[in-house]
């Protein structure tokens, strides 16, 4: 065969030649992109950097959240509870109990009762956090401005309350303009408190028992 024959020859034959895709069939595409490790087709949040995965759900959260209304009824009655909170939106709230009461149940009935609060609001379609951070002190966590008034309006309710606080500034159930006791007095009351936060309670030590000299068999004669 003359060389100048070669190309158009092996070109005939390729196009000649009748291609073959291979053999297969797809069961079960879920499974083998699971097998294979390379994310969730249907999940677009799955084998992401936990950095973009934060910055997703806390751009979801924002829109999630209703937008004030400055022309509403719980607006024009008090605006400062819904300007209490930072940036994000969260605010912290901090109620002080009756000092005598909380010499009385000390910090297993405030830990009780801040449990009892959080079932309250939740029932009444306020979803906050509780914390007993000392005997008759509560600590209110809320994530939504527009629950402020509510939760105030349902502490100021509640018995044995001396005063609710949100952006250092304290209000009080109806009738009163002024705490109980002063904070002096409160902060001296509260020392003598077991299970207050960040104090260790020393471990009560027996007094030694005295040894008496053995009588009876055994003993020894001086």
């Amino acid at each position: 065969m003359a060389p100048w024959i070669r190309p158009f020859f092996l070109l005939v034959v390729a196009n000649a030649m009748e291609y073959h895709p291979p053999r297969y069939q797809i069961v079960d595409a879920k499974a083998d992109i699971r097998d294979l490790d390379v994310g969730d087709i249907d999940d677009m949040e799955t084998d992401v950097p936990a950095p973009f995965l934060d910055h997703v759900k806390k751009t979801r959260s924002k829109k999630k959240q209703p937008k004030l209304d400055f022309n509403s009824k719980e607006f024009q009655a008090d605006p400062m509870s819904f300007m209490g909170g930072s940036g994000s939106g969260v605010t912290m709230a901090f109620v002080n109990l009756d000092i005598k009461w909380a010499e009385e149940h000390g910090k297993h009935g405030t830990t009780t009762l801040s449990r009892s609060w959080t079932s309250l609001l939740e029932n009444g379609g306020v979803k906050v956090q509780v914390y007993d951070t000392d005997p008759g002190s509560i600590l209110i966590v809320n994530q939504d401005p527009m629950n402020n008034l509510k939760i105030r309006e349902f502490v100021l309710a509640q018995p044995h309350v001396d005063y609710y606080e949100l952006s250092q500034r304290r209000h009080y159930p109806s009738g009163r303009t002024a705490p109980l006791v002063s904070d002096e007095e409160r902060k001296q009351r509260l020392a003598r408190i077991p299970g207050r936060l960040g104090v260790k309670e020393e471990p009560v030590r027996k007094a030694a028992e005295s040894k008496s000299p053995k009588t009876g068999k055994g003993a020894k004669s001086e």
